[in-house]
C-alpha cells in the first residue's frame, strides 16, 4: 500500500472552510487504498491562525492527522509592509524611466525580492516551521505529497522540500495575492498539478505558463447527504424564527451555507435581499449557516444559525428553496454542487467564473449581475416549478462529479510522481 500525506493550513470536522473541508473529503476516501497521512498546524481558524488544537497525532474518521504549532499568529501589519515592497520592486515598469539607475536598482534588488517573498508566507502564515522540518526529515516515507492551496506558508515552503514527488492542488482564483512574485516560481515547482474546474486550470495557465507539467481536471465526488437531522426545518429554524412554530410548518427560505464574510461577497448578498424584501414583501428568508467573520445586519428576515453538523446542515439544504451563492472568488465551490445533488437550484453571481461555468453548464441555476437580475432570479424560484432545474443538476453531478472518476485520477496522479 503506497503512503500519501496532505499537507493542508486546517484540519478537522470543526473547520470552516472550502479547501479544508475537500482535503478532509478526499483523505477519508483515500484511506481506504492508502496509508494516508494529513500534516497541519493547530489553527481552528484562519484570521489569527491562533494555537487551538494541541500538537499532537490523532485520528480522525480513519486518516491520521499530525499537528504542529503555529510559531506566531497572523502578523497583518508586517504582512502588508512585506506586500508593498514586493509589489514596488517587481514591477516592469520600474525598469524603465531612468535608465541605468533603475536597471541596476532592480538588480541589486533580486535578493530582496526573494526575501521579502519568505518573509510574506511567514507573516500570511501559518508559520509552522515544524512541519516543514518534519517533511524534510521524513518525506522519504510517502510515496506522493499533495499540497492543497496555494496561499499559505504550509504550501508556499512545503513544495521546496521534495518537488519530484508533490502533486499540488492550488484551489487558485483570480485575486489579488495570487500576482505577488512569490507565486510565479510555486506554480513551476510541482511534479503534477490537479485542479478542481475547467476555469481555474484555464486561468493558472494563462497567468503561469506551466502547461507543460502534467495537470489534470479532477473536481471532487458528490453524494447526497446519507443522514439527516431528526428534526424538520422548521423545528431547526424556530429558535430564529418569531412565535411558535409546528413542527411540520413549511418554511420558505433561500439558504447561504459557508463563511459569512465580505471576501465571499456576503455583503452584496444581504444588501440585494434586503433591498428585495423591502420592494417584494413575502415570507421568504434568508438561512445562513456557517461562521461570521463580518457583522450580520439586524433584520427579522435574516436567520443566523452558526456553524452545523452534517445532518443539520443537509435537512436545511434539501428543504431550501434556493442555494444562494455571493462569492466572486471560488475554485470549485462544493456547496453549489451538493445543491445540484439534491435537486436544489443555486442563484450565484455571474462575476464568478467557477460559479458561471457550473449554472450555464448544468442549467440548474440562475446567474445575477445586477438588482435587477436578482430581483428576477429570486421572483423565478419562488414562483415558478422548479423540477426541470432540478433534474437537471442532479444530471449535470452524476455526468461530472463521481468518486469512481475522481479516484481514478488520483490514482494516476499518485502513481506518476511515485514513478
Amino acid at each position: 500500500m503506497k503512503r500519501i500525506a496532505f499537507v493542508v493550513q486546517r484540519y478537522g470536522v470543526e473547520v470552516n472552510g472550502g479547501a479544508e473541508y475537500y482535503c478532509r473529503l478526499m483523505a477519508e476516501r483515500l484511506a481506504n487504498t492508502y496509508d494516508v497521512d494529513v500534516l497541519t498546524s493547530c489553527a481552528l481558524e484562519y484570521i489569527t491562525w491562533a494555537n487551538w488544537y494541541p500538537a499532537e497525532r490523532v485520528t480522525i474518521n480513519g486518516v491520521q492527522v499530525h499537528r504542529f504549532a503555529t510559531k506566531h499568529e497572523r502578523l497583518v501589519k508586517e504582512g502588508a509592509r512585506a506586500e508593498h515592497k514586493l509589489k514596488k520592486w517587481s514591477r516592469p515598469e520600474e525598469s524603465q524611466g531612468l535608465g541605468r539607475l533603475k536597471m541596476l536598482a532592480r538588480a541589486l534588488v533580486g535578493k530582496s525580492i526573494r526575501r521579502y517573498s519568505r518573509l510574506w508566507a511567514k507573516y500570511q502564515g501559518p508559520y509552522t516551521p515544524d512541519l516543514i522540518d518534519y517533511l524534510k526529515q521524513n518525506h522519504q516515507q510517502y510515496d506522493a505529497l499533495i499540497f492543497i492551496t496555494y496561499l499559505y506558508y504550509p504550501t508556499i515552503a512545503g513544495l521546496n522540500v521534495a518537488p519530484h514527488k508533490s502533486i499540488f492542488i492550488p484551489t487558485a482564483h483570480d485575486e489579488v495575492p495570487i500576482y505577488l512574485p512569490v507565486f510565479r516560481p510555486l506554480f513551476q515547482k510541482p511534479r503534477a498539478i490537479l485542479f478542481l474546474t475547467p476555469a481555474e486550470r484555464s486561468f493558472v495557465h494563462q497567468l503561469f505558463q506551466n502547461e507543460s507539467i502534467r495537470n489534470d481536471v479532477v473536481g471532487v465526488g458528490i453524494e447526497p447527504a446519507k443522514t439527516y437531522s431528526d428534526k424538520s426545518a422548521a423545528e431547526l429554524l424556530s429558535a430564529s424564527l418569531p412565535g411558535s412554530v409546528a413542527p411540520d410548518a413549511a418554511v420558505n427560505y433561500l439558504l447561504y451555507i459557508g463563511r459569512i464574510d465580505t471576501a465571499k461577497g456576503c455583503d452584496t448578498m444581504f444588501e440585494l435581499f434586503i433591498r428585495y424584501k423591502a420592494e417584494q414583501p413575502s415570507d421568504v428568508k434568508l438561512v445562513l449557516v456557517g461562521q461570521a467573520f463580518m457583522p450580520i445586519p439586524e433584520h427579522p428576515d435574516l436567520l443566523p444559525v452558526g456553524f452545523v453538523d452534517e445532518p443539520t446542515k443537509a435537512t436545511l439544504l434539501q428543504n431550501a428553496q434556493a442555494l444562494l451563492m455571493p462569492s466572486p472568488y471560488e475554485s470549485l465551490s462544493m456547496v453549489t454542487l451538493e445543491s445540484f445533488a439534491v435537486g436544489i437550484p443555486v442563484v450565484a453571481t455571474a462575476e464568478c467564473a467557477v460559479l458561471r461555468d457550473h449554472i450555464v453548464g448544468s442549467q440548474a441555476g440562475l446567474l445575477y449581475q445586477s438588482y435587477a437580475d436578482f430581483k428576477t432570479a429570486i421572483d423565478q424560484i419562488l414562483t415558478q416549478d422548479s423540477s426541470v432545474m432540478a433534474a437537471r443538476g442532479r444530471a449535470y453531478v452524476d455526468q461530472y462529479y463521481t468518486w469512481s472518476t475522481v479516484l481514478a485520477k488520483f490514482d494516476d496522479a499518485v502513481n506518476y510522481v511515485a514513478g
